[in-house]
């Protein structure tokens, strides 16, 4: 067999052969073996010489792949049905390209091509023909340059909007559920027109709405709501050269028709096609990245929060322009605060092996703000145990402050704390360490990031800052996945998080009711969830609530824009406290200037 790379094609091929003709009663065509279900009757069965038009060919992790479809005139008149199916070669591409009628001998099954390692529990599986020579396959080429069936157009019309999924499977129902609409045209060509960007282009993904479609964000990014998380997001998976470099930002536009085919990996479908079909369509948007519309006071105080996605002294893994772009965002996009809390720095050596000592990483960091105009900051830290705290192996990732000492200075009198030790308040002297972690030992944080309180002083006043960085989401179901409704089996332990952080609040200010304390950081949940709620009951005000709607996200995850970041106030801050995110990462590519996946936020407050 000749090996033979197949790049993948859906190049219209002309006038050609048309195929004609029904099937006998005792042929099985495509839509016998998809059945308007998720998982196919046919799945271990061997299926003798199925008839398709092959559409789209591809090449993922060293296999080759393509999809075929019934040829127009054997199509069944049940539209719940999927007349294509991807067919799986193997390590021979077995010389097939798109226009050829095929002839495919072999075993079905539902298989998960693309995905993380937890793929098998979390998504749906593909339903495929494994048509390997070397385990009974067979593809025969029975004619060539034959007419591509018609690619279903996706409107506005027929795509859900509101629902991916309301019962647990046992009803398919493609009008109404996105989930099972996409199954229903699972590896089928299809045809969308006129689309907008949601988000950046990321991993070679690009994911957008139907441009006619109402957008919520200043940008042209979609809000994700406690009660809606837009089923009607169309994702494309592109193939080509350097897909990953393709510059494309939230509020771009592509007008025009792109057809593809259906498939899926890492928890979404998607549509296959080649990044020339975005790029003959492409029009830039207007998302341009931001500076702080808060103004400097003497009088008050500005507190950022700032997720610098694994920042370190290792350069070859922390890149000196990576370096610039968060000093240049600190220094002048946020305004220079006067204290900045921030999250995901690791240890001097990155993930290299090493102690967790990040002395230098900070270091580095304070320079390039000095060097892009800020001021010169001095950093406040708490070293972890080693690969005790979460995060990419060895690395270390811990949480800290940056803090303006011709602003504000470290509170003096009490000593600095340690890994394990947990800082406590005293109503006379205030914290017990400073800076001291919050019940580090505490099993809410196993395995994840203890937060880091630090007391500063400002004015003759004094301000308690807490910075966070809960566990992530990981864990949780996807929202296209197998396990419906999705299970957020992360929020656990953020709630049990919650709970402490929201005790030492709570004991703070029994002991002190005017206590002014800010708490910042990545929660790694919304300000509608439960464990924020209960933070927020423990009488600190999530100044979020303040940002007007269409302002209100600070990270895009899957083309919805959401609440990750937070900064809460004790209630006796509330009143004219003021908050800016400043949208210069999550709604652009590395190519467009993003530093980090997360946007960084600040809050300026009067003291009491």
């Amino acid at each position: 067999m000749k090996a033979k790379w197949l790049t993948a094609s859906l190049l219209s091929v002309g006038i050609l052969t048309a195929v004609s003709g029904q099937a006998s009663a005792d042929t099985t065509e495509i839509h016998d073996i998809q059945g308007a279900t998720h998982q196919s009757s046919y799945v271990g069965k061997t299926v003798q010489q199925v008839e398709g038009v092959v559409t789209f060919t591809y090449k993922l992790n060293g296999a080759y792949y393509f999809h075929m479809q019934t040829p127009d005139a054997k199509a069944d008149k049940d539209s719940r049905t999927s007349e294509a199916i991807t067919v799986y070669t193997g390590k021979y591409s077995q010389d097939v390209k798109v226009g050829d009628l095929v002839s495919v001998t072999g075993k079905v099954d539902e298989y998960y091509i693309e995905g993380y390692s937890d793929k098998r529990t979390m998504d749906l599986p593909v339903t495929q023909i494994n048509a390997r020579d070397d385990q009974g396959g067979q593809v025969a080429i029975k004619a060539e340059n034959v007419t591509l069936p018609k690619a279903v157009q996706i409107t506005k019309q027929n795509l859900p909007k509101s629902v991916i999924d309301n019962d647990q499977f046992t009803k398919f129902d493609p009008n109404e559920d996105a989930i099972d609409y996409w199954e229903s045209l699972e590896s089928m060509r299809v045809a969308v027109k006129d689309v907008k960007a949601v988000a950046p282009q990321e991993y070679g993904d690009v994911i957008t709405v139907l441009k006619s479609r109402h957008t919520d964000t200043k940008n042209g990014g979609v809000l994700f709501e406690a009660n809606d998380a837009n089923a009607d997001r169309v994702q494309f998976k592109l193939f080509g050269d350097n897909v990953r470099d393709y510059n494309v930002n939230t509020g771009d536009e592509f007008n025009g028709t792109i057809e593809g085919v259906v498939g899926y990996g890492y928890s979404n479908y998607k549509i296959f096609t080649n990044i020339e079909n975005m790029q003959k369509t492409y029009k830039q948007g207007k998302a341009t990245q931001e500076t702080t519309k808060l103004k400097a006071s003497k009088k008050k105080v500005t507190v950022g929060s700032f997720n610098l996605e694994n920042f370190s002294n290792n350069t070859a893994e922390t890149s000196n322009a990576k370096a610039e772009k968060l000093a240049h965002s600190i220094a002048n996009s946020l305004g220079s605060p006067d204290i900045v809390g921030v999250t995901e720095v690791q240890d001097n050596n990155g993930a290299k092996a090493g102690d967790s000592k990040a002395n230098e990483s900070y270091e580095r960091l304070i320079k390039a703000i000095e060097e892009a105009g800020g001021p010169t900051y001095q950093y406040v830290n708490i070293d972890p145990e080693n690969n005790q705290d979460g995060g990419a192996p060895n690395a270390n990732i811990r949480v800290g402050f940056l803090y303006n000492p011709e602003r504000v200075s470290l509170k003096s009198g009490a000593p600095a704390g340690d890994a394990t030790t947990a800082v406590g308040y005293n109503k006379k002297t205030g914290l017990t360490v400073n800076p001291g972690r919050i019940d580090p030992t505490n099993e809410a944080f196993e395995d994840s990031r203890k937060p880091l309180a630090a007391e500063f002083t400002a004015d003759g006043k004094d301000l308690i800052v807490i910075a966070n960085h809960w566990n992530s989401k990981g864990g949780d179901t996807p929202l296209f996945g197998q396990v419906q409704p999705v299970n957020l089996a992360s929020e656990v332990q953020r709630q049990k998080i919650a709970n402490v952080v929201s005790d030492f609040v709570s004991d703070v200010l029994a002991k002190n009711p005017k206590a002014n304390i800010v708490s910042v950081g990545d929660y790694n949940d919304f300000q509608f969830s439960k464990p924020l709620q209960t933070f927020e009951k423990a009488g600190m005000a999530n100044l979020i609530h303040k940002v007007p709607t269409n302002e209100r996200y600070t990270y895009v995850y899957q083309g919805n824009s959401q609440v990750l970041d937070h900064i809460f106030v004790s209630k006796s801050l509330k009143n004219g406290a003021k908050i800016d995110i400043v949208h210069v990462n999550a709604d652009f590519t590395e190519q467009a200037g993003r530093a980090s996946d997360h946007d960084p936020l600040v809050a300026q407050v009067k003291l009491k």
